[in-house]
């Protein structure tokens, strides 16, 4: 990557976290394929256990920078998480990847099979609900995209979400199988190889992948903390460089058998090869993960604007948002157009898209990306308001919780 090396790291020693999940392979393939030693880095890769211990040695210094879940950054730069060390991210990692499994036992009692449309899926949760049915349902992490389509999913079959007939669990990734096995949990949202792993040992029924509830969702982002990325400027962008080539190999080559084998050779999964396989690519790969590319790596505001306006309607946050002046401080656009230009890879035009419409344009020559709702009004980012309202808050309860 001698394009890269247009950036004089302040610290070339580097400690980056990540997760046991098919989306940590952007950092690990840009540590094989010798882009972070080709922008003068030397990155120790650490495996981390949850996505909360992960948070927190990234917040307080143990990690350089890390796969963060893409609202994180927003929750603890508001102070929502309890930490408050503010993050921020150059790149996006990975969009979808995700879906929501549940028990065998359950999904036919439901009548859901695999490939039914998610609405009626959802609505087959509701009817259990209103009958007197209860669910215990699990996701990665509070502030995760996995909790908020999880309950958007739900909300499609006209689920109450404040009832107790459903409750929601955090455990780590890699837990999520065995949970489902001992009956702990009736379901989950996770992303791969777990949904895989579920329905190859005949546990689990792969009910939707979240990219069908929103096309174009940003899964995780490359997150460090605002102190770093101001005190390394230098280093941040070689860092986000060299992932960017990691991102362009995994997104436009056929390189999934020799992923599985560096997955496997670092311990990243304890799962059959095969299963590996067939979440990446498989005839069965329902939410194989979808590596960012392009401008579909660029960390757009109108993105994490989504992510705080769920922290308001699932009551994570009760104080006024500052929206748009936190997504300008969470998205270090700076940064990507820095590690872009050197690769002489696509800019973005614009920060912000409408959200949730289908195809906008987003590049300088014209490039466009698709963000699309499976159902209700869009994110526009001029209006936010507009989005709470859409899903039934009152116009001035709404007006007056987004202060700017």
């Amino acid at each position: 990557m001698k394009a890269g090396l247009r950036f004089k790291p302040e610290s070339g020693q580097l400690t980056v976290g990540y997760m046991p999940l098919l989306d940590s392979a952007p950092l690990l393939w840009a540590a094989h394929r010798g882009y972070f030693h080709d922008a003068g880095l030397s990155v120790n890769l650490v495996r981390e256990v949850s996505w909360a211990s992960l948070r927190d040695r990234l917040a307080y210094g143990a990690l350089d920078a890390a796969q963060c879940l893409a609202p994180m950054p927003v929750a603890a730069s508001l102070g929502a998480d309890g930490v408050g060390v503010p993050i921020v991210t150059g790149l996006c990692l990975s969009h979808g990847g995700s879906a929501i499994t549940l028990s065998r036992s359950i999904a036919h009692r439901l009548g859901i099979t695999p490939g039914m449309n998610p609405v009626e899926s959802a609505r087959a949760v509701g009817r259990f609900v209103q009958t007197g049915g209860r669910l215990r349902l699990a996701h990665v992490f509070a502030f995760s995209m996995h909790h908020y389509l999880l309950r958007d999913w739900l909300a499609l079959g006209g689920v109450d979400l404040d009832s107790e007939a459903i409750e929601f669990r955090v455990a780590p990734p890699p837990q999520m199988v065995r949970l489902l096995e001992s009956g702990a949990v009736d379901g989950f949202c996770v992303g791969e190889p777990w949904n895989t792993a579920a329905m190859r040992g005949n546990l689990g029924v792969i009910v939707t992948p979240t990219s069908a509830i929103w096309e174009g969702n940003v899964d995780k982002v490359l997150g460090v903390t605002q102190e770093w990325a101001t005190t390394h400027p230098q280093t941040h962008r070689a860092l986000i460089a060299a992932v960017m080539l990691a991102l362009r190999d995994l997104a436009t080559r056929d390189v999934v058998r020799e992923m599985t084998g560096l997955l496997l050779k670092r311990k990243v999964l304890s799962v059959p090869e095969a299963w590996i396989d067939a979440a990446f690519h498989g005839p069965d790969a329902i939410s194989p993960p979808r590596f960012a590319h392009g401008l579909t790596a660029f960390p757009r505001r109108s993105q994490m604007m989504w992510c705080a306006l769920q922290m308001l309607r699932w009551r994570q946050w009760a104080k006024p948002l500052p929206l748009a002046a936190l997504s300008a401080q969470v998205c270090d656009g700076a940064a990507f157009a820095d590690a872009a230009a050197a690769l002489h890879f696509p800019l973005p035009a614009y920060d912000t898209v409408r959200e949730g419409g289908g195809e906008v344009e987003l590049g300088l020559d014209g490039t466009t990306i698709e963000s699309r709702f499976i159902s209700g009004d869009q994110l526009d980012p001029e209006n936010p308001a507009a989005y709470l309202t859409a899903r039934g808050w009152l116009p001035d309860a709404a007006q007056a919780v987004i202060t700017g």
